[in-house]
């Protein structure tokens, strides 16, 4: 759901650059189960799978057998890992751009709710007492505010052009 005032590219950068820590949560997540599943499935082969004194060829080619599981699993903790380093880059530059917002404001607050809490926007409105679309006018009064401070273009600019990078590299 958008709630942009029109397309400004630079509106949307800032939301892509908040929107950075939410997105690794995500990607954790999503590694997360890919780890539960490969484990269960080395807890449990499933059904059907009988003990054989002498391994198929086709099972063999097929699965790849446990030792290809073991592999997977530490192949996903490793990006676990390394998931996790960019979960607390990202929070940290998120914070950054927040810190440009004023303290106790409710504009800071809706960001916070929605970019580190990583809330939805009916809870951000429930938890505040307040309408979806008053919330949405804090946030919104929030992104003219970051887009007025010169430091937000520098850390948009900096966040982009490592996305390109990655992106080529």
């Amino acid at each position: 759901m958008s709630m942009t005032r029109g397309t400004n590219p630079e509106r949307e950068a800032v939301k892509e650059y908040l929107q950075q820590y939410h997105d690794a949560k995500v990607k954790k997540r999503i590694l997360e189960e890919r780890h539960r599943t490969l484990s269960a499935e080395l807890r449990d082969p499933g059904v059907g799978s009988t003990y054989r004194t002498m391994p198929t060829a086709k099972r063999q080619a097929r699965e790849g057998g446990a030792v290809s599981l073991v592999y997977r699993i530490s192949e996903v903790e490793d990006r676990i890992d390394q998931q996790r380093e960019a979960m607390a880059k990202a929070v940290l530059h998120v914070m950054d751009m927040i810190d440009i917002l004023p303290q106790n404001s409710m504009e800071r607050t809706v960001v916070e709710m929605r970019h580190i809490d990583c809330r939805g926007w009916d809870k951000i409105a429930e938890a505040l007492y307040m309408s979806r679309s008053r919330v949405f006018d804090y946030y919104n009064a929030a992104l003219d505010t970051l887009l007025a401070c010169k430091r937000t273009g520098k850390l948009v600019g900096e966040y982009m052009a490592g996305k390109e990078k990655n992106k080529r590299g």
